[in-house]
């Protein structure tokens, strides 16, 4: 397990999928990242790689070949290795083999980095295709999980849900586990609005974010503490917790990519929400968590 602190904030990730495992402010000792649970949700802040979603029947088509993939890629259950480490900053690394080949075709490079600013955790992703001459088409994104609420003794029905700007925004509703992008609904989010675990009925909020600044704060309205995701240049960003089994936590999911969509025709050139990086260049997507 690896451990970053500053004067403010403890943060620990473990090298298994680089996935963040403790968020701690020195000031109330508040666990705010959810710890897992394999009776409803046994993952904490997983890295979506190198799909977001589900894609139909789980599988894809490329150069002629079907590829079987699971749901949100295969970075989250592969371990990363340290490449750099001071008391306050750690950068990750996993890239492809022989394995990951016959899944996904092309040659990657995906490094994480974890830095503490203040009292805010910053997430940078790097993706790099080495390849010399053929284009990587991926996905990304970010699955953090968190308490609410943050005492023992609170309810889920006191977790308060802002968004920056508020405003009203498109909701793509999912058909099943695929995006029906069509047919947006507006959702107002002008002001703050209470949660209860019937909003997940049809699984995520997801809020077209259109390429902005866009931050999401979580709010334990009896503690109150909670958190701000922050996020910039995301196509898509999630909000999510278990349903209809239902559990005590709210996740912030910062996506550059989507899950299938219900009339997608699995060829992966036509994938919705896909990235394209030419042959030896890097592209980064990054976000920020501030618990309070």
């Amino acid at each position: 397990m690896i451990t970053l602190q500053n004067p403010q904030l403890t943060i620990q990730i473990n090298e298994l999928g680089a996935q963040l495992h403790s968020i701690k402010r020195h000031d109330n000792q508040i666990e705010y990242l959810w710890q897992g649970d394999p009776a409803s949700w046994k993952r904490q802040a997983p890295i979506l790689f190198p799909f977001v979603g589900r894609l139909k029947n789980d599988q894809y088509r490329y150069g002629g070949k079907i590829y079987h993939q699971t749901q949100h890629g295969f970075a989250r259950d592969r371990q990363f290795n340290v490449i750099e480490q001071t008391p306050t900053m750690v950068i990750l690394e996993q890239h492809d083999d022989a394995k990951t080949l016959q899944v996904f075709p092309f040659s990657f490079k995906l490094q994480v980095k974890y830095e503490l600013k203040e009292d805010k955790l910053v997430v940078d992703y790097r993706v790099t295709n080495p390849s010399a001459d053929k284009t990587l088409l991926y996905a990304i994104g970010a699955h953090p999980g968190f308490n609410m609420p943050l005492t023992n003794t609170g309810t889920f029905n006191q977790t308060q849900l802002s968004v920056w700007p508020a405003e009203e925004y498109s909701r793509i509703l999912l058909e099943g586990p695929y995006n029906d992008s069509e047919h947006p609904q507006l959702i107002n989010m002008k002001e703050a609005r209470m949660l209860n675990h019937d909003d997940f009925n049809h699984d995520a909020i997801i809020f077209k974010t259109a390429g902005g600044h866009f931050k999401v704060k979580l709010t334990d309205t009896v503690a109150n503490h909670g958190v701000i995701v922050d996020t910039f240049a995301t196509e898509y960003v999630g909000v999510w917790s278990q349903y209809p089994a239902t559990a005590p936590f709210v996740c912030v999911e910062p996506w550059w990519g989507i899950a299938d969509n219900v009339n997608g025709d699995g060829e992966l050139l036509h994938k919705q929400g896909m990235h394209r990086l030419a042959p030896a260049e890097s592209d980064n997507y990054n976000f920020s968590i501030k618990p309070f």
